[in-house]
């Protein structure tokens, strides 16, 4: 025959679970409804202007020269200072801000950088034709949670 504090310890455990249950329940329906994206980042703006942190700040790229395209990762976006250039060679640079390794894939050229961990930068040179292309976190998931762009190319 059991005690009654073993009782009561079986019942606690039982409404635990349950508990956990529905709340994992009430999750995967959120990814579900939202589609599974995160909310875009945003980069607040000081009230006199210009940008949050000289040179583009922690989510919002600084402004490159026209033949390459300044990218900031983080978990789980990518963010980038242009996506329309002109066709030639592209230098990409990327600066991972999250707390995960990154990495940058152009998918239609099947070129990527080595990933990139926290804190850390790259470059990817490109030749990109007149187009339409798209550029991933290509570490598993990652696409998936958000990490995608699409650049025009002209």
């Amino acid at each position: 025959m059991r005690s009654a504090t073993t009782k009561r310890s079986v019942g606690g455990l039982v409404a635990f679970v349950v508990g956990l249950g529905a709340s994992m329940v009430l999750v995967v329906g959120a990814l579900v409804v939202g589609g599974g994206k995160p909310a875009p980042f945003v980069t607040a703006v000081p009230s006199g202007g210009g940008s949050a942190v000289a040179g583009g700040g922690p989510d919002k790229p600084a402004p490159a020269p026209d033949n390459e395209l300044n990218i900031i990762e983080k978990d789980f976006a990518i963010s980038a200072d242009k996506t329309t250039l002109k066709a030639g060679s592209i230098k990409f640079n990327i600066t991972n801000n999250g707390p995960s390794p990154h990495n940058i894939e152009v998918v239609e050229l099947k070129k990527a950088t080595d990933t990139l961990d926290p804190g850390k930068t790259g470059n990817l040179q490109v030749d990109l034709q007149p187009g339409t292309y798209t550029v991933i976190c290509n570490i598993p998931g990652h696409q998936q949670l958000g990490m995608k762009i699409t650049l025009t190319v002209q």
